[in-house]
């Protein structure tokens, strides 16, 4: 068995690129983890679709990540193809629960290394395929911030807060509340736009002004 040492990861049921890595996320400092060159397609499989990797296969791997501050992890693989590579975590019957990509360095490394290695099969089970993001994390996640907002407004009947959102937003006035409603949601199903980092920024901006 190969293992690879000291490497950072983010993991979560989201792949999240290296550069959209969040402070408030748990970075995990990872000692020694077993290390493997997948085939090409295999590698494809286990980055595009939930799934699972067979049961007696994943045993010999299993408890053998070693992170910082713990003697032993949840089962964890670092996997590369030798053009890519990724960490995925998996329970005790072999599903992916989790998954990291790597900081550039790391994964450069990593690249280079598996090239000398042999390319091993993984018998994974595909189940659904990932869905694919078409927007960064911040865009995903401002959406949501105001797609909550929007629902608290109509939950409580905020008229007023509502109309304000509307006008910063559209620049025009609208007396019927659930019409307004209704537009912010339609507008909130198109591309990011720095309309909707500002209108995500005046509901934090509100909240703050509370406390």
């Amino acid at each position: 068995m190969h293992y690879y040492y000291d490497l950072l990861v983010n993991l979560d049921e989201t792949l999240w690129e290296f550069y959209e890595w969040d402070k408030k996320d748990t970075i995990i400092p990872i000692k020694k983890i077993p290390f493997i060159r997948a085939k090409e397609q295999d590698f494809l499989n286990i980055y595009s679709y939930e799934g699972q990797i067979e049961k007696e296969w994943i045993k010999t791997y299993q408890k053998k990540t070693i992170c910082k501050g713990s003697i032993q992890n949840s089962t964890m693989l670092l996997i590369s193809s030798g053009k890519n590579s990724l960490v995925v975590e998996v329970n005790d019957n072999g599903k992916i629960i989790n998954r990291s990509k790597l900081l550039i360095e790391d994964e450069n490394n990593i690249n280079e290394l598996a090239t000398s290695l042999k390319e091993t099969s993984i018998p994974f089970k595909k189940i659904k395929q990932l869905p694919k993001r078409k927007e960064f994390r911040q865009a995903l996640e401002e959406k949501k911030l105001i797609k909550i907002e929007l629902k608290t407004l109509k939950e409580k009947e905020n008229i007023s807060k509502c109309a304000y959102l509307y006008y910063e937003w559209f620049g025009e006035l609208e007396k019927n509340f659930d019409k307004m409603i209704e537009k912010c949601l339609i507008e909130l199903q198109k591309t990011y736009s720095i309309k909707l980092h500002e209108i995500a920024s005046l509901i934090r901006l509100s909240y703050k002004e509370r406390l």
